[in-house]
């Protein structure tokens, strides 16, 4: 009975990787660690297609040390070599080989044990296959989100050239502020993939006002009350741009409240404080930022100095206070100043 229940938690285990790994590396890496507990394994080696680049990921647990190797075949060898192109399982004694595949072939895993007197058992070579079969299924999801997160970044891509020709330039400096944005992200402690979504964001936080006249994107002169109200509805038309995007799903609500205020008074909802999401809290910062400081067609440019103290201003009011001091210590560093003045 305690046999079939290590199974079960094993498998239990191995979905919850599965679902929960943030990425490919971090599954392959609980993946290794799962299979060396369960088989009582001295070495295990997992190689499988990178799905960031054209190349390879290998994976090599030996004792409690762990190795990760990316770059082409030179980083394979020849038995792994032989075991990727044969697409076939070999399971002997004291060794295991399975190549990951679903479709086609995805990687595939090496598993020793030193000793040759410690052999698998029956029970642990159809365990072994039946780990390795829902590992390429595990495998194939990550190939398949990589894929449409390809697309996406192209999509991206495309969307904000399109902006770029509809929208004045002076509107969109955000890939010349990622160097502040991803500075804010340290600093604030954010993971890789918070800060991702953030420059996501920045890109496509405007991307609602293709749907916009051009000619009242271009106005000189300030907007009367009727033209504003059509600017407040950009959040919701970018939102309806991205809503069927799974890869985007983070950075929805980010563009959807980025012209949130700290003290309600802001658009869509009116939200306040802590109900507007963080990375619309720092987005709001940043594109009026960007906004004062490279000017727009209806307003002049402020200079570094103006800019700082109209945003010490706004703390508590419109922008989170904490999100402010963070962004005045980053523009303060002096090599920031010096990146900035090249924009002067």
């Amino acid at each position: 009975m305690k046999r079939y229940k290590d199974i079960f938690s094993t498998f239990h285990a191995m979905y919850r990787l599965i679902s929960t790994s943030p990425d490919m590396k971090n599954f392959i890496s609980g993946i290794s660690r799962l299979y060396k507990k369960v088989f009582d394994a001295d070495e295990v080696v997992i190689i499988c297609k990178n799905v960031d680049f054209y190349g390879f990921m290998k994976f090599r647990l030996k004792d409690k040390k762990q190795f990760i190797k990316k770059g082409g075949v030179s980083i394979i060898t020849r038995g792994e070599r032989s075991a990727l192109i044969k697409s076939k399982e070999i399971l002997l004694d004291n060794k295991f080989f399975y190549p990951f595949t679903f479709e086609d072939t995805l990687g595939t895993i090496y598993l020793r044990r030193k000793s040759k007197n410690k052999h698998f058992n029956e029970l642990e070579k159809k365990l072994f296959l039946s780990i390795s079969e829902e590992v390429s299924v595990g495998l194939k999801i990550f190939n398949l989100y990589y894929e449409e997160k390809r697309m996406m970044i192209n999509y991206i891509k495309s969307l904000t050239q399109l902006l770029e020709r509809h929208v004045p330039t002076s509107y969109l400096h955000t890939k010349n502020i990622f160097r502040l944005l991803k500075a804010m992200g340290k600093k604030m402690r954010l993971s890789e993939v918070e800060i991702r979504s953030l420059e996501h964001a920045c890109l496509l936080h405007d991307a609602g006002k293709i749907q916009l006249p051009s000619k009242l994107l271009r106005k000189q002169k300030p907007l009367t009350g009727k033209e504003f109200k059509l600017i407040m509805k950009h959040p919701r038309k970018g939102v309806e741009l991205i809503k069927d995007s799974k890869v985007l799903k983070p950075v929805i609500p980010i563009i959807l409240h980025h012209h949130e205020r700290y003290d309600g008074k802001g658009y869509p909802y009116k939200l306040k404080k802590e109900q507007i999401p963080l990375g619309s809290r720092i987005l709001a910062v940043i594109d009026t930022f960007d906004a004062m400081y490279f000017g727009r067609p209806y307003r002049k440019r402020k200079n570094l100095k103006e800019v700082l103290s109209e945003l010490e201003k706004q703390k508590g009011r419109q922008f989170d206070p904490k999100v402010v001091e963070i962004f005045l210590q980053v523009v303060k560093r002096e090599n920031t100043k010096k990146y900035l003045r090249t924009f002067a």
